[in-house]
């Protein structure tokens, strides 16, 4: 049998039901191909395969995400599960990805904060909550269990009388401003010191005009990051979280897995938007 490769005749012979190769240097055309061109297609071929087999490893799956999990073990307790750090690595020939949680719980309008340790998750997982340090990714408050990931507190406790109060935003009246947004804003203000209150306290203060735009996305299923100036103000790719957590940004730009993982999802992405003329969530935390 014969077979064509690369501008090569092959001849397939068998003996003794064993198959081997020969080249024959015949080809289609006449005269015998030159070298470097067959050895130039081999050596494309070859870093092909080897660049291909270094960005596909398999990622490490989990039967189930360890939010899910939570979901289970809390039941019916009010609480908030914070995505508070992730990461990737490569163990055992495999892609991890890991996520780590604070866990809100409201008993009793006690609350408390559990830190988990590193967990891992499924990559389209991860995918998903990218975006989302520092924010909850499950919300289950006042017999309402949901899934969407939004600002701390901002599902069931700004706004809840219980807990705060609307008020004027105090500002310096010795000093001039052109933008007239910075005066009599409306900001929430905890009442009394408790654990929530030093939980908000680490992050920043909330406008009402920005609770109302959240409110508008939440009741649409979507995820709010909040804008001034152009820049977001929650999540993996605020400001806020850029300068309040450093170490974070720095490991994630020296971690070769991280590096190896954001250009696939990137060279993916950019297949995905070419095809489909669409903007995919996914793709990286410098949007």
């Amino acid at each position: 049998m014969r077979k064509n490769i690369l501008g090569i005749n092959f001849l397939e012979p068998s003996i003794g039901g064993i198959k081997f190769h020969l080249i024959n240097f015949r080809c289609k055309h006449r005269g015998i191909k030159p070298f470097w061109t067959i050895a130039s297609r081999l050596i494309v071929i070859l870093v092909f395969v080897i660049s291909c087999g270094k960005s596909q490893k398999p990622a490490f799956k989990v039967t189930e995400e360890p939010s899910e999990k939570l979901i289970k073990q809390l039941g019916p307790t009010h609480y908030s599960i914070v995505l508070n750090d992730m990461t990737v690595a490569e163990e055992n020939e495999k892609m991890v990805f890991k996520h780590k949680y604070h866990v809100l719980k409201n008993i009793n309008d006690n609350i408390t904060v559990d830190s988990l340790d590193w967990q891992p998750v499924n990559e389209k997982f991860f995918v998903k909550h990218e975006n989302d340090l520092g924010m909850e990714i499950v919300s289950n408050h006042n017999d309402r269990l949901s899934r969407v990931a939004q600002p701390v507190g901002f599902g069931w406790a700004i706004g809840n009388d219980k807990y705060g109060s609307w008020e004027e935003e105090k500002t310096d009246s010795t000093k001039t401003t052109n933008n007239s947004n910075n005066n009599n804003r409306r900001v929430w203000r905890s009442h009394g010191p408790s654990m929530l209150m030093m939980y908000m306290l680490m992050r920043r203060p909330t406008y009402q005009r920005n609770y109302n735009s959240y409110q508008s996305a939440h009741a649409s299923g979507r995820s709010y990051y909040g804008k001034e100036n152009n820049t977001y103000t929650h999540g993996t790719r605020s400001s806020y979280q850029k300068t309040r957590r450093p170490s974070f940004y720095s490991r994630m730009k020296s971690n070769p897995s991280w590096k190896r993982f954001t250009s696939r999802n990137s060279r993916s992405s950019s297949r995905y938007n070419n095809g489909s003329k669409t903007r995919s969530r996914s793709g990286g935390f410098g949007k």
